[in-house]
């Protein structure tokens, strides 16, 4: 063999390895982000391998806050409204919980979970959304999501077209 083959190979190997290790590590996108006066909501997915493993909902506080309840709105094609509290999907979440002025909370829930709630809560939902409620019942709201055939989530287009 070539000297010049083996570094070649050499160098395969090596950029196989690179891109194994990039792939293994979890990855973070950012679903949804409202802002509002008191705090910011974000709906995070984190992907390993290119598949869902948890929805991440982060609460980002501009003023101290305390947060009662986390929920999951499905929304059918009737527009009819139906909760889920955070504790159906998730026992690791811990509420009411007060954020401190310019801190965070995650609510990390397990995307095998929620699948299971989705598909056993009901057959017409259409779209869903994460809301939030504060102290003295303030709601806040991300935007609607939507889950594909394939069980992927997105950002459902609510515009209207010809």
């Amino acid at each position: 063999m070539d000297f010049s083959y083996i570094i070649v190979f050499v160098i395969l190997i090596i950029g196989v390895l690179i891109w194994q290790l990039s792939q293994s590590r979890s990855r973070q996108f950012t679903l949804s982000k409202q802002i509002f006066p008191d705090l910011d909501l974000l709906v995070i997915i984190a992907k390993k391998e290119r598949k869902i493993q948890d929805v991440i909902v982060r609460v980002e506080a501009k003023k101290e806050l305390n947060l009662l309840h986390i929920r999951c709105e499905l929304i059918s094609e009737n527009r009819e409204f139906t909760y889920i509290d955070s504790s159906e999907i998730s026992e690791s979440i811990h509420l009411p919980y007060r954020i401190q002025k310019q801190t965070g909370f995650d609510a990390i829930f397990p995307f095998q979970g929620l699948k299971e709630v989705f598909a056993d809560k009901t057959s017409s939902m259409n779209t869903f959304r994460m809301v939030v409620v504060l102290e003295h019942n303030k709601t806040y709201k991300s935007h609607e999501l939507a889950l594909s055939k394939y069980w992927k989530i997105y950002k459902a287009d609510t515009g209207k077209y010809n």
